[in-house]
């Protein structure tokens, strides 16, 4: 049961991080950023909050996820901006990817993610 409480914690860590993703991205748009500006940071943002949360998991289980976007994508924490870019065709689909969660790695921890509205 605490690694279930601990594997919480870190998840509720992530989806803070996640919020301010989106006041990031809705303070740039209101500063007048484009939509690749604002995608570009984000995909940043999201990174940085994925080398934040391995933070509190054990070795092994960071080696695993970073094995698996080293030979996905050749960066240990994962898609670069470009690498999204390639895949989804937009920016603004780039910034919707980048501020999404796993609903099931959600679900598994009996966590709901619902962005606050900015």
């Amino acid at each position: 049961m605490d690694e279930k409480v601990e594997a919480q914690r870190t998840r509720i860590q992530y989806h803070d991080l996640l919020e301010d993703m989106h006041r990031t991205a809705a303070d740039m748009r209101e500063a007048g950023a484009g939509d690749e500006e604002i995608a570009r940071e984000l995909v940043d943002m999201r990174n940085q909050a994925k080398a934040i949360t391995r933070a509190g998991m054990t070795p092994e289980e960071v080696r695993i996820l970073e094995e698996r976007n080293v030979a996905k994508y050749g960066n240990p924490l994962g898609p670069t901006a470009d690498q999204l870019y390639a895949k989804y065709g937009t920016w603004q689909q780039v910034i919707d990817a980048s501020m999404r969660t796993s609903y099931a790695v959600d679900r598994e921890l009996s966590l709901e993610y619902k962005p606050c509205p900015v």
